[in-house]
């Protein structure tokens, strides 16, 4: 078990991440872990229904708890994290920190004898989940794009797993799942107000140190980014949907991308389409009139970058080559002093943004552990990183991504 710690006393609480990390040699897992999730954030064998934890919580003085899955990379993440108060602002002065541990976990270690009314409950939420995902179709077009760039690879598995897979599985299936779960690698993030707390590691190590079975197994040894694929190819796969909008997203690889390239990408990503001054929006959106929304998205345990527009489906060709024109004055050098300035500053007031949230402060801790090895490196020192981007660096960079997947979701398409 590891155990890092963010402090900022501009909070009133703190907030612990307890966090199984493992990589995939399965995709059935996320059909699996996802029910499980459902199931374990909702009772235990001490609070069998979410009224009674619901009920615990608030005597904590109103403290939150919840059970989150995501995909980092390819590795698969579950996370359980509450938050409460710092006692200094309890006019008792009332210590919460070990019921608050015990609680954790009671929730993590003492799970609740299912039922199988209880199961089928769950399993038919997640696969509500699974049946919606098309429901928001931008969101969903994105997921396309992720899913055709990383075909075979763990990261392109949906999060919530596969319908036919969910429906399939047994009560005896998600037991199993977790007693895989408990011995994965365990990271713990503590991030908030932590004056008063300075051995706050040594509390929950004192609790949670009997369940830490995998002492060898750090999350920094895990492999966050498998490609499987050998031969990426230029494809465009269009899906008919009856929408009044239709969504077109484009997969781009990021090729000999090393993990010190990260900044750089940030800054290509932002220039590209993450802001008002962004080449996509002011080109697609503003100058050619041919999308209401328009981004990019840099994924940075993939080495990807996923460009999604909301469109009219008779705009689909003019859009594609516009898209693909912002992309050419890139690698060409065609970026504006306002364009680059524009970019790093949006990413700067983004990091500084980031010390306003005790879960984004937590997140980026658990992301440079994966990423750079190192779980020390600060807000003030990746602004650093940002403002040491020149643009013959975002020009270089530019010149290593190709669009690889094409992915339009509307009505019919007139070739």
């Amino acid at each position: 078990m590891n155990i890092y710690k963010v402090n900022n006393n501009k909070f009133k609480s703190i907030y612990i991440s307890y966090n199984f990390t493992q990589e995939v040699n399965d995709t059935k897992i996320f059909s699996s872990y996802a029910v499980l999730a459902s199931l374990m954030a909702k009772s235990s064998k001490s609070y069998p229904t979410q009224k009674d934890i619901e009920k615990y919580l608030n005597s904590l003085y109103g403290a939150n708890f919840d059970v989150n899955i995501e995909k980092l990379g390819d590795l698969y993440n579950l996370e359980f994290r509450i938050e409460f108060v710092n006692k200094k602002f309890i006019p008792s002065k009332e210590e919460l920190l070990e019921k608050i541990l015990l609680f954790l976990k009671e929730m993590i270690y003492n799970p609740a004898q299912w039922t199988q009314d209880v199961f089928k409950r769950e399993k038919d939420f997640i696969l509500q989940r699974i049946n919606e995902r098309k429901d928001e179709k931008l969101k969903y077009g994105i997921q396309r794009a992720e899913e055709l760039l990383c075909k075979d690879e763990p990261f392109g598995t949906y999060l919530y797993g596969e319908e036919d897979v969910v429906k399939n599985l047994s009560l005896k299936d998600i037991k199993d799942a977790y007693s895989t779960l408990i011995n994965d690698s365990i990271t713990v993030i503590v991030s908030g107000n932590l004056d008063g707390y300075d051995s706050i590691d040594s509390e929950i190590e004192k609790i949670f140190k009997q369940y830490d079975k995998n002492f060898n197994t750090n999350i920094e040894n895990l492999k966050y980014n498998i490609k499987r694929q050998e031969n990426y190819k230029y494809e465009e796969v269009k899906e008919i949907q009856d929408t009044t909008q239709s969504v077109l997203s484009l997969g781009l690889r990021i090729k000999e991308c090393t993990p010190k390239d990260f900044y750089v990408l940030n800054v290509y990503n932002a220039i590209l389409g993450t802001t008002p001054s962004s080449k996509l929006f002011q080109n697609v959106r503003e100058k050619e009139s041919l999308a209401y929304t328009v981004r990019s998205r840099y994924y940075r345990f993939k080495d990807i970058i996923v460009i999604y527009a909301g469109i009219n489906k008779e705009n689909y060709k003019k859009a594609l080559d516009v898209i693909k024109i912002q992309l050419e004055d890139m690698k060409n050098g065609n970026i504006t002093d306002i364009e680059f300035k524009s970019a790093r500053d949006s990413l700067l007031a983004d990091l500084i943004e980031w010390k306003d949230s005790k879960v984004a402060m937590a997140k980026m801790k658990l992301s440079n552990l994966i990423a750079f090895k190192d779980a020390d490196i600060s807000i003030d020192q990746m602004r650093e990183e940002i403002k040491n981007v020149k643009i013959e660096d975002v020009i270089n960079i530019s010149k290593k991504i190709e669009v690889e997947k094409v992915f339009l979701l509307g009505g019919e398409i007139d070739e």
